[in-house]
């Protein structure tokens, strides 16, 4: 069974042990930012377990650099075995619930033009391209930047 739950502190291995999995060194988060962003009080980290198992987590800002109404999601993580059984998805709505709670009037994120599950996960939410930056993630790599209106029209 799918569950959404926020972060605990007893979480932080089995995340680091999902960012291992799903990232090479080169761009993988450090266990430093890691525990820094799960202790964030401007952060909320959602953790998803399948059958008390954690598989997945997600990390959202709710207070942009450069838009301090628009959160940003820094990453949503599952690790192999365990995706396209929608917890990114669900993953996904936690964040944007928590962007919704602490008030913010959007939400953004970057993600590999690479990165073909995860642009149609967020496109598939109603995401809008709303640039590029190139060599985002280095490696000639570059970042389509995504952006949702959490205000209903």
């Amino acid at each position: 069974m799918l569950q959404t739950r926020l972060y605990e502190p007893d979480d932080l291995r089995a995340m680091y042990a999902i960012e291992e999995a799903c990232f090479e060194p080169a761009v993988r988060f450090s266990r430093g930012l890691m525990r820094s962003l799960s202790l964030d009080p401007d952060c909320r980290t959602w953790m998803g377990m399948l059958d008390g198992i954690r598989v997945g987590f997600a990390v959202v800002g709710l207070r942009g650099e450069s838009d301090p109404t628009a959160a940003y999601i820094w990453t949503i993580e599952v690790l192999p075995a365990f995706r396209r059984r929608g917890v990114a998805r669900e993953l996904l709505k936690g964040v944007e619930s928590s962007a919704v709670q602490a008030g913010c009037a959007s939400i953004e994120l970057h993600v590999s033009e690479r990165n073909s599950d995860a642009l149609a996960l967020y496109e598939g939410a109603g995401y809008v391209r709303a640039g590029i930056q190139r060599q985002y993630y280095g490696r000639r790599e570059d970042a389509f930047l995504y952006r949702k209106s959490l205000i209903e029209k």
